[in-house]
């Protein structure tokens, strides 16, 4: 089949893909349309500009910019504002081994002692992350390779990093999901440390946290059929445009330094390339959808007229990076941050929604804890104005005003973000079968903790007309159909399950009364859900454990000897303190 020209996508609509422009945000006349022939570019790398440029401008947008999360995704550890992390000669103590965070000179050092085998320091040279978490990544100096390995000149992914939340340093199994139990059936550890995997950075980090030129995404996409963004519907033509160097960038799916526009996301990153822009201000705005006379549409591209007016770009463009690999609930939910513009295109809302409805890209937002901004709950309005009412919500919700809103019904706290849970952006029904038929957190027992899954049909049937039988299936889930689903929750069999509903208690009253139960998930073998539980448990006492009452990182013995030390007194404040 031929494939359209770009012109050709700005006039064809995909019946199947389009949402109705009668309910699109901010729906107007359209203005991105592409003229044949436009010799317009925005994808190659002459055509970025970067930031600065953009900020003679949008002084207000550029400054704002530089204080949000998407500016410091990635930074030069040389950077001022870099390095979060304490690297004033402190030490951790971990399975037997022992790291050093130090500095030399104006360079930070990491150095890695295994309890046997060699010495290896690092010098850090980027970071990754800088609000909740801040993890680094480096380029050996020291170790037993000889000069001229490759390990002296590779930058990779370093084994610990800074948890805000935690205030210290841990290795990566402590605040990675996808780590399993901390120690392996012998007794060792069951992910080495102070071994790194050299995993580098410029083959994974580097792709979601830096800009680059477009033209990139799209000769990487076109080569290993990867891409949730834009570029999922493009392909360049001429090989004069597509180097052997991005081949081989797209081969060894190796982003170097060299193709970076900015370290960390800045503007171009989702407005494209600024050149026409800016030389004609007036004449060339932004079209926030790739364009190129070497550019053709693939067959079933979507009708991205509009630009930043149309859900589908918008959604797209933060799909290019919000759009990680998760595990998932039973109705397709991811359980960790990263992935909420591919749960976002899945939900109910899709394709009415745009991710800026809610989230302003050029600020950090929010902090955890925070209550929803006015913009979030105004976008669930927008599009179901009648419960703009208070009374007409309330009838619709049947709970006082103020008690719940619209995100704690249909888009509830069950992701594992970096530092809180945080909201699924996969928009759908406290009725979810698929969830309640799996035993899954649901939206009203997380709230409800006390109630059982019968008083929850009883009331989705009462109150909603939606009838789902309490059979033999789940009977076969959740056993006491009668028994609060809290408790069973924090026994289940899922660690996703268990912190979920920690984090829950958290937010609760009942989360005193539930300190008990939520003191048995501290012995948790896997570090990670046991962090989780740590905080939760903070969270209901507020204030943070010293490290004497419940160290995480110190062995199964001597957790469980904290853990009934903290029981038996209450989670009181010791006495010496």
């Amino acid at each position: 089949m031929r494939r359209l020209p770009i012109a050709c996508v700005a006039t064809i609509a995909i019946a199947s893909a389009t949402c109705d422009p009668a309910t699109r945000h901010d729906a107007a006349p359209e203005t991105n349309a592409i003229p044949p022939a436009d010799p317009y570019s925005n994808i190659l790398p002459a055509d970025y500009v970067g930031p600065d440029t953009c900020g003679d401008c949008h002084e207000d947008k550029h400054e704002r910019w530089q204080a949000s999360l998407h500016a410091s995704m990635n930074r030069r550890a040389d950077d001022d504002r870099a390095v979060i992390g304490d690297f004033r000669d402190v030490g951790l103590d971990y399975a037997g081994g022992h790291a050093t965070f130090a500095r030399d000179g104006a360079r930070y050092v990491m150095e890695l002692a295994p309890a046997r085998g060699p010495r290896r320091t690092f010098t850090i040279t980027r970071t990754i992350g800088s609000r909740y978490l801040q993890e680094y990544v480096g380029i050996q100096r020291t170790g037993p390779e000889a000069p001229a390995d490759p390990v002296y000149t590779r930058e990779i992914r370093l084994p610990f990093g800074w948890w805000v939340r935690a205030g210290r340093w841990l290795p990566r199994a402590y605040f990675d999901s996808w780590y399993g139990g901390e120690y392996a059936a012998d007794g060792s550890i069951a992910t080495d440390p102070y071994t790194p995997d050299r995993e580098e950075w410029a083959t994974r980090c580097a792709w979601c946290h830096n800009t680059y030129a477009f033209d990139i995404r799209l000769v990487r996409a076109a080569s290993r059929d990867v891409g949730h963004g834009l570029e999922q519907w493009f392909t360049l033509v001429r090989d004069s445009r597509t180097s052997a160097q991005r081949v081989a960038i797209a081969r060894d799916n190796e982003l170097p330094v060299s193709e970076l526009v900015t370290v960390g996301i800045s503007c171009e990153s989702c407005h494209l390339g600024g050149r026409e822009h800016a030389a004609r201000p007036r004449e060339a705005l932004p079209r926030f959808v790739p364009a190129s006379p070497d550019l053709v549409a693939r067959a079933g591209a979507p009708d991205l007229r509009g630009g930043r007016r149309n859900a589908i770009v918008v959604d797209a463009i933060c799909a290019q990076c919000h759009s990680t690999p998760s595990p998932r609930y039973p109705n397709g939910a991811a359980v960790r941050n990263s992935t909420e513009a591919l749960d976002l295109l899945a939900g109910s809302c899709a394709p009415a929604i745009k991710c800026t409805d809610c989230h302003d890209p050029h600020t950090a937002g929010p902090g955890p804890g925070a209550s929803d901004p006015p913009r979030a709950l105004a976008a669930c309005t927008h599009c179901h104005p009648a419960y703009a009412d208070a009374a007409r919500a309330e009838t619709h919700s049947h709970h006082p005003a103020g008690a719940a809103s619209c995100l704690d019904c249909h888009m509830p706290r069950i992701v594992a973000g970096v530092s809180s849970f945080v909201r699924t952006h996969r928009v759908s029904s406290p009725s979810d079968r698929s969830m309640l038929g799996a035993g899954a957190p649901n939206a009203c027992n997380l709230c409800h903790l006390d109630r059982s899954i019968t008083w929850t049909l009883d009331e989705l049937a009462s109150k909603w007309g939606v009838r789902i039988p309490a059979g033999p299936a789940l009977r076969a889930v959740y056993g006491d159909l009668d028994r609060p689903l809290g408790p069973l929750w924090l026994s289940s069999a899922s660690g996703q399950v268990r912190i979920t509903a920690a984090a829950a208690y958290a937010r609760s009253p009942l989360g005193r009364a539930a300190l008990p139960l939520l003191a048995i998930l501290l012995e948790d073998p896997v570090a990670y859900d046991r962090m989780w539980s740590l905080f939760a448990i903070e969270d209901v006492l507020g204030r943070r454990l010293m490290r004497d009452e419940y160290d995480p990182l110190a062995d199964q013995s001597a957790r469980s000897a904290q853990v009934d030390a903290l029981v038996a007194r209450g989670f009181a404040t010791p006495a010496h303190r």
